[in-house]
């Protein structure tokens, strides 16, 4: 009778999760049709160019609760978001003139961020929100094109993305859509709470066109060595270059206590 052990059980997993996203030849795409296929896919570079800033809410489910987040950014490098539970402002954290910023309500003000994972996060984030593929090479930022993949029967190109901060990126072009459909990095998850790091991926859905440009409005993210999700996160409305209430960006800004 065959014994398994869990040793070979896990081997066997280990061994079908590495077939499944196993190196594909790739259809002989260089790394600038790959970004021209996709800028295209999102709207074109004229949709994509037009964004100088933008405002996102979104609802977070983590931990077994439901957060709402405020986000907002602008290509001077100004960034923000406000964390509410229910009408309470619990959170805040940002990029302002004089660098990066957090501030737990329960403190009586906001003070600097030495974690370097929180900087990284915000400072790359914004990037993604604000600027297409295509303008990643001119700010800065090693664009390489790495093997093809096929993930769970989806062709994908895979995008290394080096940005100016030092933290890698690796993105994941479907050749169904040409739009990013995954994105994995090895990050802490809260740095500012632990800048232990994790293999994270991301998995981005429900893309919807924004002032002619699309954009996913659904991601979730999961730890890759465990498999547990860590959050889901769902847009509720994304506003293309925002009229800003005065001194926003500022760390002593005070949001409203309801949003519209």
């Amino acid at each position: 009778m065959l014994q398994l052990t869990r040793r070979a059980v896990l081997g066997a997993i280990a061994a079908a999760a590495a077939a499944a996203c196993a190196p594909r030849p790739s259809a002989a795409f260089t790394l600038d049709e790959v970004i021209r296929r996709h800028v295209e896919a999102r709207g074109g570079a004229a949709a994509l160019d037009r964004v100088q800033a933008c405002l996102i809410d979104v609802e977070i489910a983590e931990g077994g609760q439901t957060l709402l987040g405020r986000y907002a950014a602008d290509a001077s490098g100004l960034v923000r978001i406000d964390i509410h539970v229910a009408d309470a402002l619990v959170y805040s954290e940002g990029v302002d003139r004089e660098g990066v910023w957090l501030w737990s309500r329960r403190d009586p003000a906001p003070s600097p961020s030495a974690a370097t994972g929180a900087a990284n996060a915000l400072l790359n984030g914004a990037e993604g929100h604000l600027f297409g593929l295509h303008r990643y090479r001119e700010r800065g930022h090693r664009v390489r094109l790495m093997p093809a993949v096929r993930i769970e029967g989806v062709d994908h190109e895979v995008v290394e993305i080096a940005f100016t901060t030092g933290h890698v990126s690796y993105l994941y072009i479907d050749h169904a859509a040409w739009l990013i459909a995954r994105r994995r990095d090895e990050r802490a998850y809260h740095p500012d709470a632990s800048e232990e790091r994790q293999r994270i991926e991301t998995i981005f859905s429900d893309y919807r066109d924004v002032d002619g440009a699309l954009y996913a409005f659904r991601n979730v993210d999961r730890d890759l060595d465990t498999g547990s999700q860590l959050s889901t996160n769902q847009v509720r409305r994304r506003v293309t270059n925002p009229d800003f209430p005065e001194g926003m960006f500022a760390r002593t800004y005070q949001p409203p206590a309801r949003w519209e």
